[in-house]
C-alpha cells in the first residue's frame, strides 16, 4: 500500500495542493468552481474536470461560471469535499500511487479561524472529509480512483510561511501578524515566536469576491449597464479598465483603483478594530487575494511581506510531516 502525505488549501476561488515526490515539491492548482451536471457531452478544457461521485456528476474548474463559487463561510459543503478529493486524485496521478494498490492518504486541510476555534466544528468537518474512514471512490474524467484517508489534520487559515521548512527560522524570534486574503474572507492571526495568539485570531468578510461585487455595483451605477463578476475578473487581468461595446472608458481605472484602495483600508481597519495595532510586528500577507492587492497593500504598508498562494500549503505539509514522523 502506497502512503501519500499531502496538504490541501481549498479556498472559495482556488484549490491548492502539494506533496513531495522524493525531494521535489509537486503542486496542484485549479479553480474551486463546482456545478452539478447531467448528460454532459462536451470537450473539457485542460483545467476542467468531470467528477462522478455517489451517483451524481459534477463539473469543477475553469469552464464553470464565476457565479458557481460557493459563498458560504463554512467548508462543510460538497464543493469543498469534491475539490479536496479532486486534489488528492491529481496528486495520485502525479505520483503513480494507484499502481501500488489502495493508496493510504495522510492529509492536512484548512478551515477559517472562527471554525478552527470550535472543537465541534473541527471534529464534524474532519469526519465529513474523511468519509468516516471509509474507502472513497470516484471518477475523474472517466478514470476511476479509490483511496482511504488514514489520517487527517485540520489546520487554521492565516498560517502563511510561518512553519515552512525553509522559512521557520526567519520567524522563530519574531512577532508576526499574518493576514490571509481569500476570495470571501480575510483571516488574521498573530504569531509570537511561532506560537499563535488565540485572541488575535479574527475573520472579516473583506475577501476578493466582496471587492469584485463592490466594483461591479459601482460601475453598473455609473455607466448604466450591467457589469457582472466575470466582467470585473476581466478588468483585474486586462489593464484595469472597463470596456463597453469595445470602447475603453478611460476614467473607469481611477474609479476602480479608488475602490480597491478603500477596500485595503477596510482590511487594515478591521484588524485595528480587533486590537491588532500592527506595531512592533512583521506583517505577512498570504492568499491569492494578497497577490491581486499587492501594489495597494505595499502603498499603505511598504514593509509588508507578500507571499505566494502556496505558502499556507507548505506550512501545513511541514506540520503534517512532523506529526507523521512522531
Amino acid at each position: 500500500m502506497k502512503e501519500i502525505i499531502l496538504s490541501v488549501d481549498t479556498g472559495k476561488s482556488y484549490t491548492k495542493a502539494i506533496t513531495k515526490k522524493g525531494e521535489k515539491i509537486e503542486k496542484v492548482l485549479f479553480r474551486t468552481k463546482v456545478q452539478e451536471v447531467s448528460n454532459l457531452d462536451i470537450t473539457l478544457s485542460s483545467n476542467t474536470h468531470l467528477i462522478e461521485f455517489q451517483g451524481k456528476s459534477y463539473l469543477i474548474g475553469d469552464m464553470v461560471s464565476e457565479n458557481s463559487c460557493n459563498f458560504q463561510i463554512s467548508k462543510h459543503t460538497i464543493d469543498h469535499q469534491l475539490s479536496i478529493y479532486l486534489a488528492i486524485c491529481k496528486i495520485l496521478k502525479i505520483t503513480d500511487a494507484m499502481k501500488m494498490g489502495l493508496p493510504k492518504i495522510h492529509l492536512a486541510v484548512n478551515i477559517p479561524l472562527n471554525l478552527y476555534k470550535n472543537g465541534n466544528s473541527k471534529t464534524s468537518y474532519q469526519s465529513f472529509i474523511q468519509n468516516n474512514s471509509e474507502i472513497i471512490s470516484l471518477k475523474v474524467n472517466g478514470i476511476a480512483y479509490a483511496f482511504r484517508i488514514a489520517s487527517l489534520v485540520v489546520l487554521p487559515e492565516a498560517m502563511g510561511p510561518i512553519y515552512c521548512v525553509n522559512r521557520i527560522n526567519d520567524f522563530r524570534d519574531k512577532k508576526v501578524t499574518v493576514i490571509d486574503v481569500g476570495s470571501l474572507n480575510v483571516n488574521y492571526c498573530t504569531f509570537n515566536r511561532l506560537v499563535p495568539e488565540l485572541n488575535s485570531m479574527n475573520i472579516s468578510n473583506f475577501g476578493i469576491n466582496v471587492l469584485r461585487g463592490k466594483i461591479a455595483e459601482k460601475l453598473t451605477e455609473i455607466y448604466g449597464t450591467i457589469v457582472n463578476d466575470e466582467d470585473v475578473e476581466e478588468i483585474f487581468t486586462n489593464g484595469g479598465f472597463l470596456y463597453i461595446a469595445g470602447i475603453k472608458k478611460a476614467e473607469s481605472k481611477e474609479i476602480i483603483e479608488k475602490l480597491i484602495t478603500n477596500h485595503v483600508n477596510e482590511i487594515f481597519n478591521y484588524g485595528r478594530s480587533r486590537c491588532l495595532t500592527f506595531n512592533n510586528s512583521n506583517i505577512v500577507f498570504c492568499g491569492g487575494g494578497s497577490l491581486l492587492l499587492k501594489d495597494y497593500i505595499l502603498a499603505q504598508y511598504p514593509l509588508a511581506i507578500i507571499e505566494d498562494q502556496f505558502s499556507n500549503c507548505l506550512s501545513y505539509l511541514n506540520i503534517l510531516e512532523a506529526k507523521h514522523e512522531d
